[in-house]
């Protein structure tokens, strides 16, 4: 397959994967009354732990389930984690080397993270008052534990010094809660909305977005085009962009969730982002740097070619063409975005985002169409377009920069 077939297909083999993987989500991870056990092979201390503690604490305390388990680093493990921690809710926030989904004999579900003493563990299942669903996890890999962790699913994850009575800890946890596609608690609202928010916008102010659609807008009014073509064809140029974008982003996020470090992901995201807004500012610097943030030169000459054809189909072409181009001019800030997501909230609360970041993407070429109401000003706003590109360079660059160090040193904390 040629380059060019495979950059025209890309959306498209993106939301196939998305497709693929959105589906193996809803399959079970084998039979509902297995309790499965995934860790790393690599682990030197995991497989005695499993074998010597975990599993022996959870049947003396009345777990009949069959342990099957999983070596998270082999073809597919990671995959099966990731399913499995879909199905039954648990988000990728809440992580570790050790994962046991237990089904407990009272009917509920207990996880078990990391490597949980013991003697809390046959507490723990010798009482009556769980939740309906329940983590546990005890953070310290190596030495005497210090603390341990619940979490309900429901409010905040809460530690305790690892002498703490459950009969003291478990009563401060609110009750499991009903889950749903889109569960509130699951939302993230308070980190993930202004980030979403501010990045859409950061990245709408898009050069190469930008001055495509004022070159249509200009070329349609000097064919002398009707008002009603005009903004027909500009809201298919814009729809276009939005849903390439999309499809794109939905590739993205399906694949960075099969890696078993949501939060390096990201920070390897807000490095690129920090890079590339490096490149703004060399480019606008040296504006004859050799290596640029722009459309190639090819898809400009076929972008130019299809705009003289004024057609609906020529239309969606360039809306293709210029959605797959925009990627490499801001995909920086795309990717860092959706590396946040990916770690930061579940896979149906990440796809809302997404589209909420791909309208908010698109906003400023639905307020240009809208605004250019004739053909003086389109001229005028192409024109304007072209004398501040670089300046636009300098200001991209310089908020790509600021907002890939605050994702990487406030939202996304180094102890992951």
């Amino acid at each position: 397959m040629t380059r060019r077939r495979l950059l025209l297909l890309s959306p498209v083999i993106g939301l196939l994967i998305f497709i693929s993987y959105a589906t193996g989500t809803l399959a079970q991870s084998g039979s509902p009354d297995a309790m499965h056990i995934f860790f790393s092979a690599g682990c030197a201390d995991c497989w005695p732990y499993v074998q010597e503690t975990l599993i022996p604490a959870l049947q003396a305390g009345g777990v009949t389930a069959q342990p099957i388990i999983h070596d998270f680093t082999r073809p597919g493990g990671r995959q099966l984690l990731a399913e499995k921690a879909a199905e039954v809710g648990l988000p990728r926030r809440i992580a570790d080397s050790l994962y046991a989904f237990v089904p407990r004999p009272d009917g509920g579900l207990l996880i078990v993270l990391g490597h949980v003493p013991r003697e809390l563990l046959e507490e723990l299942l010798a009482r009556d008052d769980l939740p309906r669903k329940l983590v546990i996890q005890q953070p310290k890999m190596h030495g005497r534990p210090e603390e341990y962790r619940l979490w309900s699913f429901a409010g905040e994850v809460r530690s305790f010094p690892i002498d703490t009575p459950l009969a003291d800890a478990l009563p401060s946890l609110p009750p499991s809660p009903d889950r749903t596609l889109f569960d509130p608690v699951e939302a993230n609202v308070a980190t993930l909305l202004p980030a979403v928010v501010v990045t859409g916008l950061l990245d709408s102010v898009n050069p190469c977005a930008f001055a495509v659609i004022l070159l249509l807008l200009a070329f349609l009014f000097t064919i002398r085009k009707r008002r009603e073509q005009i903004l027909k064809l500009g809201a298919i140029y814009v729809a276009m962009i939005f849903l390439v974008y999309l499809a794109i982003g939905l590739g993205i996020l399906s694949t960075v969730r099969l890696s078993e470090d949501p939060h390096f992901v990201a920070r390897v995201g807000s490095y690129l982002l920090i890079g590339l807004g490096v490149l703004n500012l060399i480019e606008y610097r040296w504006p004859q740097f050799p290596i640029k943030l722009h459309m190639p030169a090819a898809a400009h000459r076929k972008v130019n070619q299809l705009l003289k054809v004024a057609t609906v189909p020529a239309t969606i072409g360039v809306g293709f063409i210029v959605g797959l181009c925009t990627f490499p001019c801001s995909g920086g800030v795309y990717v860092s975005i959706i590396t946040l997501l990916n770690a930061k909230t579940t896979l149906a609360w990440g796809i809302a985002y997404l589209v909420l970041y791909n309208v908010l993407f698109v906003l400023p070429l639905v307020v240009i169409l809208l605004a250019v109401g004739n053909r003086v000003t389109a001229k005028r706003w192409a024109a304007w377009e072209r004398a501040h590109a670089l300046q636009l360079r300098l200001w991209f660059g310089l908020v790509m920069i600021g907002l890939g160090a605050l994702m990487l040193w406030v939202i996304i904390p180094s102890g992951g």
